[in-house]
């Protein structure tokens, strides 16, 4: 079942790896959709540093034609015929990468019906656009450190996409969240939930940190490195594990604590949890928002580091 969909629609694609000069737009064909698929018309596409490894040729030869992004919201357009979970019209996000028919810098997207779900009723669909990789990769990583009421975790680079769902979703399930922000960022983290927002650059670290985590952190989630990693990391609290996104380089080891890298799951599953835990609060993640014919620029802000929230493109005006 579908509604009238275009047979040619805009998105933005890299033929060779570069700078973000070399995404463009053009008209493509509307991908297909399969038997197991929902074809969704896109809102809002996630930007993230991993969109800009692929697209400069960090990750591998860019095949031509290749369309980035790997999350996104929007309403769905059509449904393949074993698809029973959705209907046309429903409010959807979804975390799918490495789609065959192009990801979501597009007009639609086709993606298998198990790695989507329904947005929240009360959440916003920019929100909603931005969140589903950072948010699962957080909840993922939570989950490895077996996050529970009572603990106190440290967020090492709260004020990122990771991070910010980090802290939200650790305050949810009960714990004392403690994360590291510029002094520009730390009002933003303790709006997020965090009990403590600590300076990572501050001479005066070691002396918030033993005021704010007496007896030591419970367990520390890792989300980028920097000099101070060890600091902070040396005020954990006897065999406290250590966990971190792939991605994060250096890959971050403590002396004596177990240290698991994750990444965020895409399942049906995950996304039921995921909700679960979301309930009806709101997530006050911080948007940036590009129009889609701004793609290069967003790919510029990424590369400029300090992204404090999420970086989304506005597909549909």
């Amino acid at each position: 079942m579908s509604t009238n969909l275009p047979k040619v629609i805009k998105a933005a694609v890299v033929d060779a790896g570069g700078p973000p000069e070399a995404i463009h737009l053009k008209e493509v064909p509307l991908p297909a959709l399969a038997p197991d698929h929902v074809v969704i018309a896109l809102e809002y596409a996630g930007v993230g540093m991993w969109d800009a490894k692929q697209r400069d040729g960090s990750w591998g030869r860019v095949k031509p034609g290749t369309i980035l992004g790997a999350d996104g919201s929007g309403t769905v357009a059509a449904v393949g015929s074993k698809v029973t979970r959705f209907h046309v019209g429903d409010r959807v996000y979804s975390y799918s990468y490495g789609n065959s028919g192009g990801g979501f810098y597009a007009e639609y997207v086709s993606v298998p019906s198990d790695r989507v779900a329904p947005v929240p009723a009360h959440m916003d669909m920019k929100v909603a656009g931005g969140m589903p990789c950072i948010a699962l990769t957080a909840l993922s990583g939570l989950e490895t450190l077996k996050a529970a009421p009572g603990q106190t975790i440290l967020i090492f680079g709260a004020s990122g996409g990771v991070g910010s769902c980090a802290v939200w979703l650790g305050r949810a399930k009960g714990a004392t969240m403690v994360g590291t922000a510029r002094p520009d960022a730390q009002e933003y983290v303790r709006a997020l939930g965090a009990e403590h927002a600590v300076d990572p650059g501050s001479p005066q670290r070691e002396a918030v940190i033993h005021r704010v985590a007496t007896g030591g952190f419970d367990a520390a989630l890792v989300t980028t490195n920097g000099d101070a990693l060890p600091d902070f990391l040396s005020h954990l609290k006897r065999h406290a594990p250590v966990a971190y996104p792939n991605g994060v380089e250096p890959k971050p080891h403590s002396q004596g604590h177990p240290v698991s890298a994750f990444d965020g799951e895409m399942s049906e599953d995950a996304f039921t949890r995921l909700n679960a835990t979301i309930g009806s609060r709101q997530l006050p993640l911080r948007i940036q928002s590009f129009p889609f014919k701004d793609v290069a620029a967003a790919h510029h802000r990424i590369e400029e580091g300090h992204v404090v929230g999420k970086i989304v493109l506005h597909i549909a005006p």
